[in-house]
């Protein structure tokens, strides 16, 4: 009989995207005979449940944010325990498995990397990370060379708005989206979680359609006028999402992607600061998004013009998923060596690393 192989799939837990990912995912990867699935996650700012035994929290690493939506730098850097950061990682079991996949996990990608253990990233981050990701006008090869040791990694796939590489794969769009009945009406779908809700309804308020609007943290629920102000729950997230035309919200990756594959009206606001969401605004307006980069009560109008402006084509991304996870489990993404020991993200050439 052949042996099981053990699989440990570590996500990072600091937002929504990541888990909504996950859930996904992990059902699938558990569903291929011969797996034994362990799940590990670190950082604490989702509001969504992952919906499978956590074998292993971590605090992790947790990015805090301003009010105004850029990154709260000095709460970052003070309110993370670094010493325990460290302490986990030296002692991160990650020997015992026979694959680790990781979604940007910091803690089990360095106990890999410093210990020799067979991981492959498997994010959206990888992709951002290639030579041919769309960029922002002002690309800071700097912060990706601090992706890449966030997260290190010798091999990986990525997923990405377009699959402009052999080893980036299309969005992965969660059943629960890919399958959900659309019922539409003129109305908005608002998630901005760098912005408090003191700061960004008094600009909703201006836009004359139905909003529903998520924040963090729980609250019940409560109306002012035409908005309907919910925190996040998958079941209130997911009945707004099919009753909307239009989406407003971070320039992540997941809610974007399942905004463009049912052809709603897209447009994102990039943290301040964060480089991964400048990448991913510049990629979202090659499909069709509007982008803002901040969003004042000066921006109403042209938030009053997106509105009223053609819906774009729905993008039927394929679902790759189960098979992309079979295929890597059962070792069949082979990819050739690098000569280089330790890459470096501004000179490692990914394309030399074909899936086959």
């Amino acid at each position: 009989m052949e042996a099981r192989r053990k699989i440990l799939y570590a996500l990072q837990g600091t937002g929504n995207g990541h888990v909504a990912r996950a859930r996904e995912l992990v059902p699938l990867i558990a569903s291929i005979p011969g797996v034994d699935l362990q799940l590990w996650i670190s950082g604490t700012k989702s509001e969504l449940s992952l919906g499978w035994p956590v074998h292993r929290q971590f605090p992790g690493l947790t990015f805090y944010y301003s009010k105004r939506g850029g990154i709260y730098w000095a709460g970052t850097i003070l309110r993370n325990n670094w010493i325990r950061l460290l302490w986990d990682i030296l002692r991160a079991p990650v020997g015992e498995f026979d694959i680790i996949i990781n979604d940007f996990e910091p803690i089990s990608a360095w106990a890999a990397w410093i210990k020799g253990a067979p991981l492959w990233a498997c994010s959206h981050q990888y992709a951002v990370m290639h030579a041919k990701s769309p960029k922002p006008k002002k690309r800071q090869k700097a912060i990706e060379k601090f992706m890449f040791w966030l997260a290190p990694h010798r091999r990986g796939i990525g997923f990405h708005f377009d699959a402009f590489a052999p080893s980036i794969f299309p969005p992965i769009i969660r059943r629960e989206i890919r399958h959900q009945i659309q019922q539409t009406s003129h109305a908005l779908l608002v998630y901005l979680p760098a912005y408090h809700p003191k700061v960004l309804i008094p600009i909703l308020q201006e836009l004359n359609l139905p909003i529903y609007a998520f924040f963090a943290g729980d609250f019940e629920p409560y109306t002012l006028g035409h908005i309907q102000v919910k925190s996040i729950s998958s079941e209130a997230f997911l009945q707004a999402f099919s009753r909307v035309d239009s989406v407003l919200c971070g320039a992540g990756f997941e809610l974007p992607t399942e905004a463009l594959f049912h052809g709603k009206r897209l447009a994102v606001v990039p943290i301040q600061h964060q480089y991964e969401q400048s990448c991913n605004g510049s990629a979202a307006q090659n499909f069709g998004a509007w982008l803002f980069t901040k969003l004042k009560k000066k921006h109403v109008k042209k938030l009053q013009r997106w509105l009223v402006s053609p819906l774009p084509r729905a993008i039927k991304w394929p679902d790759q998923s189960l098979d992309l996870m079979t295929r890597m489990i059962q070792g069949k993404l082979e990819f050739r060596k690098t000569e280089q020991a330790l890459p470096r993200p501004d000179v490692f050439d990914w394309d030399q690393f074909p899936v086959t």
